[in-house]
């Protein structure tokens, strides 16, 4: 069997797994929307994926270079969990879903095509981290880097930064200017 169809029975099985425990209330006050996003998304996984292996998806469009307005998010609306594993508490079955794409993902056809396309990692990514699965090598993204945040100015600092615009006969006396002064404008 081929890792498109391979992936098809994977997503099916784990479909017909959450829709019976969405049905049973497993996943809260909320189940039958969360059941139904669920299915949906991974539903979705499995067409893109087939879709990919069968050279059926077009190349990505370029991004346009206005900028469009957003719509507000609407932070009420219902997401998934973002945690690690969090499909394999409510959900037992997806625990030998997990084994199934920890041995698809070992297929060097697959490793093949991931290393040709990036855009498997788009579908392989947050299936892995909902089941709880470490990411290959060939999806993990590099790090970005760290934005560094500038060290905040002492307080004596700012103190003879703003001594050195005042006027020579303004100034402070030196005894003064060497003491740790309070925080705020001077007030002499």
């Amino acid at each position: 069997m081929d890792v498109a169809r391979r992936f098809r029975a994977l997503i099916d099985t784990l479909c017909d797994a959450v829709a019976r425990r969405g049905a049973a209330g497993v996943f809260g006050p909320e189940s039958g929307a969360l059941t139904i996003l669920l299915w949906t998304r991974l539903r979705r996984y499995a067409t893109f994926l087939i879709r990919l292996c069968d050279n059926q998806v077009s190349a990505p469009r370029p991004r346009p270079t206005r900028h469009r307005e957003r719509r507000p998010v609407d932070r009420a609306r219902l997401a998934l969990p973002r945690r690690p594993a969090w499909l394999l508490a409510p959900v037992p079955e997806a625990v030998a879903a997990a084994g199934q794409l920890r041995a698809l993902l070992a297929e060097p056809e697959l490793q093949r095509r991931i290393a040709a396309d990036p855009r498997f990692g788009r579908i392989l990514r947050p299936l892995c981290r909902t089941l709880g699965l470490k990411l290959p090598a060939a999806l993990r993204l590099p790090q970005r880097p760290r934005k560094r945040r500038p060290k905040p100015e002492t307080t004596q600092a700012r103190a003879d930064e703003a001594d050195a615009k005042l006027p020579r006969r303004f100034r402070p006396p030196a005894w003064l200017r060497r003491r740790e002064r309070p925080r705020g404008p001077p007030c002499w």
